[in-house]
């Protein structure tokens, strides 16, 4: 690693509140990154952004409430492994040489002092009294870390106030206190900023059965998944909102394109606490959003997302979790499917309460509930091949917690110009017909309990 220059290094100085992984300024489209947050003096907040600070943080030993010097060192080369899809859809691993900002922290410490003298806020360095050479901030306040503190005697010039005497200064203890207090309060206001909005939206949605929703069940009809276990509660994750505000990134900025009905559905954990959102914009006659929009050059482009996940609060982990249509409690049995119209699909098929896993990726990490013996795993079948291997993931997980798992693949042909197909792409052209009958698929579970 190439040797860093400190006159190119810059510093920030502040108290730690916040740090984690998120997308790179909290926009969806971005790649994920890494942030901390620190405080200023001044009341003020600064994020910082980069790979490096997760490592830098840990090495450090720093945490939530720490006062910290935060360093970004400059960019040096590194060697990054990124996945990539071959012509043939396999996703491969290759190792690529960049250049990357490096971090390092300091803790400053906990226990700030007031200075015997007031002086410009210069940084000077002295020696102690065994040579070593320590920076100390000539200002109306000093910082001092305890486990830095000499038993030897501290020379007069050097304006350090010993740990012993600022222990038994008045007041240490309630300012300790007031910080910490400060830093659980803004932990816990970043919390209920992220988890407002979400219950803000699913508050305003009206459940499936009201009037309102007929552009909804006007989609679920179209895609063959309108069925009367739906109005008997199946879908109460399910909700209708009738103007749902839909942003768009245009010129480098969130801009609001208008509001529009949307499916919205709630994913949740294994402990039942709705993790996040799932949105599906729709147009009032029940078919997916179509609108576009003019960029600051006046070239015109199509809304291409029109499914979307509201942010994750910071406290909040969304793996693991599913939209959950229908109770398994009763019989033990539940269908997992990727996608939304294709879990109603297989629900609708076989009777089988089966939820959405949303994507690949939480298929891989679905936590199957403790009532559950048997998991009917519908995948998706790509020309990536990426729903095999989610379905394999989690197949391969559930036969470890010695379940009863079953992967069923559409056997359909994916069309030419197609990425792939599931099994809503089977219930459209082949009916329920194109299912596997109830009967043989209980008959089916049944024989392989008898052999299990």
């Amino acid at each position: 690693m190439a040797a860093h220059d400190p006159k190119k290094a810059k510093f920030y100085d502040g108290i730690l509140i916040a740090f984690g992984k998120e997308r790179y300024q909290f926009k969806d489209e971005n790649e994920l990154s890494f942030y901390a947050i620190l405080r200023y003096r001044n009341n003020l907040e600064r994020t910082l952004w980069g790979v490096d600070i997760e490592r830098a943080l840990a090495e450090s030993g720093a945490t939530y409430g720490d006062s910290i010097t935060l360093s970004n060192l400059g960019r040096v080369p590194v060697t990054i492994v990124v996945e990539k899809k071959d012509k043939d859809g396999v996703i491969t691993e290759e190792e690529i040489k960049t250049h990357r900002n490096t971090w390092e922290v300091i803790r400053i410490g906990e226990t700030r002092l007031k200075s015997t003298q007031a002086s410009s806020s210069v940084v000077k360095h002295v020696q102690v009294s065994n040579g070593s050479p320590v920076a100390v901030t000539s200002a109306k306040q000093a910082v001092e870390t305890a486990d830095e503190v000499s038993a030897e005697p501290i020379a007069a010039h050097q304006k350090v106030v010993p740990i012993n005497k600022a222990l038994a200064a008045p007041g240490w203890l309630q300012e300790a206190q007031q910080r910490a207090a400060n830093v659980l309060a803004a932990k816990a206001a970043g919390k209920a900023y992220a988890s407002e909005k979400i219950e803000k939206v699913w508050n305003q949605c009206v459940a499936f059965p009201s009037a309102t929703a007929e552009p909804m069940r006007l989609y679920l009809q179209s895609r063959g998944v309108l069925f009367n276990e739906l109005a008997k509660g199946a879908a109460a994750d399910m909700r209708f909102h009738p103007a749902l505000d839909y942003y768009e990134e245009v010129d480098n900025k969130n801009t609001l394109l208008g509001s529009f009905p949307a499916i919205v559905c709630a994913i949740r954990n294994a402990e039942g606490e709705i993790v996040t959102l799932h949105r599906t914009y729709l147009n009032k006659d029940g078919k997916k959003l179509a609108v576009s929009y003019k960029d600051s050059v006046g070239q015109r482009h199509k809304v291409e997302k029109v499914k979307k996940m509201m942010s994750i609060p910071d406290d909040m982990d969304v793996n693991g979790s599913a939209v959950r249509l229908g109770d398994p409690s009763c019989g033990g049995v539940l269908g997992i499917a990727e996608g939304l119209e294709t879990a109603l699909s297989a629900y609708r098929a076989t009777k089988i309460p089966t939820w959405s896993s949303v994507n690949a990726q939480l298929m891989e990490t679905f936590e199957i509930p403790e009532s559950v013996h048997t998991l009917l795993i519908w995948a998706d079948k790509d020309k990536s091949v990426r729903g095999e291997i989610a379905a394999n993931v989690l197949y391969q997980r559930a036969k470890a917690l010695g379940l009863n798992v079953h992967i069923l693949m559409p056997s359909m042909p994916i069309p030419a110009k197609a990425k792939g197909v599931d099994w809503n792409d089977v219930l459209l052209s082949q009916g329920i017909l194109g299912f596997p009958r109830v009967a043989n698929l209980k008959s089916f579970i049944a024989r392989s309990f008898a052999t299990i």
